[in-house]
């Protein structure tokens, strides 16, 4: 309109972008990977399904340890966080949650002391991560859930490390992970258990090329 003059728009005035999984997810996977490079024994798996499928982590790193990250970004909510951090607590050797400003406080005070916290900071290009809190071992694995995270074959061949597997070859994988639960150390479950992942993700990694 005539006689008006046109508001300047600075940079200040444009709201700060908060980013999502959609940007957080490949910005941690590419962090997790360069901490790791180098190092052809890990593997990296997104949605890592556990305990029967009931919640997948959103990133977990295999090599001498499992690890899992979670995330909760400002755009999501801490509603399920309490059931993962229950799940996850089973299985994973050392769980990390990777979480923006918005929900930190709140977040920090549900989390058991040996889970290590992140915070989402954002940039102009794809996010960071800074360490806000250092995890520990878990000092809880339940050898049942971990056993569940063997397939049925790689499960009998740790029985048969253990001594035992008589009675249960046929049998359902319930009863199988059962037994593992019952003769092999937790030790010994989480290591067969990554030598598992890791078996399944060279197998669908892709060949090499010539």
């Amino acid at each position: 309109m005539e006689g008006r003059e046109a508001t300047p728009v600075t940079l200040l005035q444009l709201p700060r972008q908060v980013p999502g999984d959609a940007e957080i997810r490949p910005a941690l996977r590419s962090s997790l990977l360069s901490s790791v490079a180098g190092d052809k024994d890990v593997a990296v798996f997104e949605e890592l399904g556990i305990c029967r499928g009931q919640v997948r982590i959103d990133l977990a790193v295999v090599n001498g340890t499992l690890d899992g990250y979670e995330i909760k970004s400002d755009r999501d909510s801490l509603r399920r966080l309490g059931a993962q951090i229950e799940l996850y607590s089973r299985v994973l050797d050392r769980a990390t949650l990777v979480v923006g400003n918005r929900y930190l406080a709140g977040a920090a005070g549900m989390l058991p002391d040996w889970w290590g916290i992140l915070r989402i900071e954002p940039t102009p290009g794809q996010p960071r991560f800074g360490v806000v809190r250092d995890g520990s071992p878990n000092p809880g694995l339940d050898p049942r859930a971990l056993a569940e995270l063997l397939w049925l074959e790689d499960a009998l061949l740790l029985l048969d490390r253990c001594g035992g597997a008589r009675g249960v070859k046929g049998k359902p994988r319930r009863l199988v992970w059962d037994r593992v639960a019952e003769r092999c150390a937790v030790e010994e479950i989480g290591e067969a258990v990554r030598t598992s992942l890791k078996a399944r993700a060279a197998r669908r990694a892709p060949p090499p090329r010539s």
